[in-house]
């Protein structure tokens, strides 16, 4: 037999040998490469976590940092994590490294920013020493002030009003007594700060259970009780109106129907209210329809007090006709108009003009 015989013979089953050895060795091969890349896989992933819950992990985190991690590795973890197995100690140190490394990182992140605080801050305690005198007349001024422009606001709106009225008194801005503030441009037809000083308010009846709250809120705030509500506020508007000045100031609170405003910068910081008050005196009440008109309200003397308000006005109005009018026809007076004027009485010398405004008439005395 020669040798191309002997190959030709032995060829078939050689190559079907050789055939299924290499499609075994494949086989091995990619069985052992799989099963080499999952475990190293698996340790992959068992040494991250490891690592992870050095920091101490929470069960929540680690099973989010786990990943679809088997079982098997998750127990590996599980086994080295510090709050596991380390106890209460461990657990407190690593919980103290977090808050200093926290803190740390605050401080970094907040060195150039600037502390803003929602809430105002409050005002001074206002105190006045002086004379009985001095004393009721600022307290009756104040009183005014909380009544006519708060008595529908309760107890938080009426000490929302005083605490505005006082914060003037200690800012340059304004006069420098709490007369003074209230009364405010009162003896000009338009700019009085308070419009019940110019606008006829005070001539009406008050209700006697509103004018007490206001007098007591007053007398508290006099005696240093301080609104923290509004801060060191200077103005206010009801909801209902939209003044022009409102975008010049800073919005400090609502306290009811009304907004309140402080000044912004500087004026409007605690260090501008550092000017010492003085007790009021007479001259802080303005005008002398002012005074008048808007002492003590028991029905005797604010009847006499609208006498007079409205005998002023009279004459004022009689002050602005010419001196010398136009002639015109003589003719024959009739009684009525020959009938002389009645001159100015003092306020306590007209009765009948009294009951005529207790009973709601706001005209003036012609």
């Amino acid at each position: 037999m020669t040798s191309a015989d002997r190959v030709a013979r032995i060829r078939p089953g050689t190559a079907a040998g050789l055939v299924g050895a290499v499609v075994g060795l494949a086989i091995g091969s990619a069985y052992l490469g799989g099963t080499a890349a999952k475990a190293s896989m698996i340790r992959d992933q068992a040494e991250r976590i490891d690592g992870a819950s050095a920091a101490g992990f929470t069960e929540e985190a680690l099973a989010a940092a786990a990943g679809g991690l088997d079982e098997s590795a998750l127990t590996i973890a599980r086994r080295h994590d510090p709050y596991t197995v380390a106890g209460g100690a461990q657990r407190d140190r690593q919980a103290e490294l977090m808050t200093a490394r926290l803190e740390q990182l605050r401080g970094q992140q907040g060195a150039g920013l600037r502390r803003a605080s929602l809430t105002p801050d409050a005002a001074q305690p206002f105190r006045l020493g002086g004379g009985a005198l001095d004393a009721s007349r600022d307290l009756e001024c104040l009183t005014q002030a909380v009544y006519y422009e708060a008595r529908g606001e309760g107890r938080d709106g009426m000490k929302a009003v005083a605490q505005v009225v006082l914060n003037r008194v200690r800012h340059p801005a304004f006069p420098k007594s709490v007369c003074g503030v209230v009364f405010q441009g009162a003896g000009r037809r338009v700019g009085c700060q308070f419009s019940f000083t110019c606008d006829g308010s005070m001539r009406g009846a008050v209700n006697r259970g509103a004018w007490d709250r206001a007098r007591a809120v007053a007398s508290s705030a006099l005696s240093g009780s301080v609104d923290a509500a509004v801060g060191n506020a200077t103005h206010f508007h009801t909801t209902g109106v939209s003044p022009g000045w409102r975008n010049s100031l800073i919005r400090v609170n609502q306290v009811g129907a009304h907004v309140f405003y402080r000044f912004g910068g500087r004026s409007g910081s605690g260090a501008a209210f550092t000017y010492a008050a003085r007790r009021s005196t007479a001259s802080d009440l303005g005008q002398p329809q002012i005074i008048q008109a808007s002492m003590d309200p028991t029905p005797a003397v604010r009847e006499a007090g609208a006498v007079a308000y409205n005998l002023l006005v009279t004459q004022e109005r009689r002050a602005e006709t010419p001196a010398h009018p136009a002639p015109t026809a003589a003719t024959a007076p009739t009684p009525a108009a020959a009938e002389p004027r009645p001159a100015p009485a003092s306020p306590t010398a007209t009765p009948v003009s009294a009951s005529a405004d207790r009973a709601g008439s706001a005209s003036p005395i012609a």
